[in-house]
């Protein structure tokens, strides 16, 4: 399969997960994530690495469908020359911020902070009259 057939392919398969969506096909998933792992550009691998987590159910579809949509076109366009590495680099990162982020250590209690001024130095003003 030529590099062009395989992203033709990849946008059959996001186009079809959008439109069955909340539909789960779990065979066009797997199809779509072996054509991108073909590709094997570090965009095509990010993208590969959310349709797995959506399909998992660990990153909501209605956010990140339309983001995978648009840079499985964008990957397209640069697998067929169209685009810069920097263009690539740009939707890569976009993608990469629908990963989910580790979980953080708990956190301690909040430190408790202790006033500046102490309570009892503190008096009433005169009221203003507006």
């Amino acid at each position: 399969m030529t590099p062009g057939e395989r992203c033709a392919a990849i946008e059959r398969c996001i186009t079809q997960l959008v439109r069955e969506a909340p539909a789960q096909g779990a065979a066009v998933t797997a199809e779509l994530t072996l054509r991108l792992r073909e590709v094997g550009s570090p965009l095509a691998l990010s993208i590969a690495r959310v349709v797995e987590l959506v399909a998992e159910g660990r990153i909501a579809q209605g956010i990140a469908l339309p983001h995978l949509a648009m840079s499985c076109a964008t990957l397209a366009d640069g697998v067929a020359g169209r685009l810069s590495e920097r263009e690539l680099e740009a939707a890569r990162y976009e993608i990469d911020t629908l990963l989910p982020v580790p979980d953080a250590p708990a956190a301690a209690a909040p430190a408790v902070r202790i006033p500046d001024v102490p309570l009892i130095s503190l008096t009433r003003g005169p009221r203003r009259q507006t």
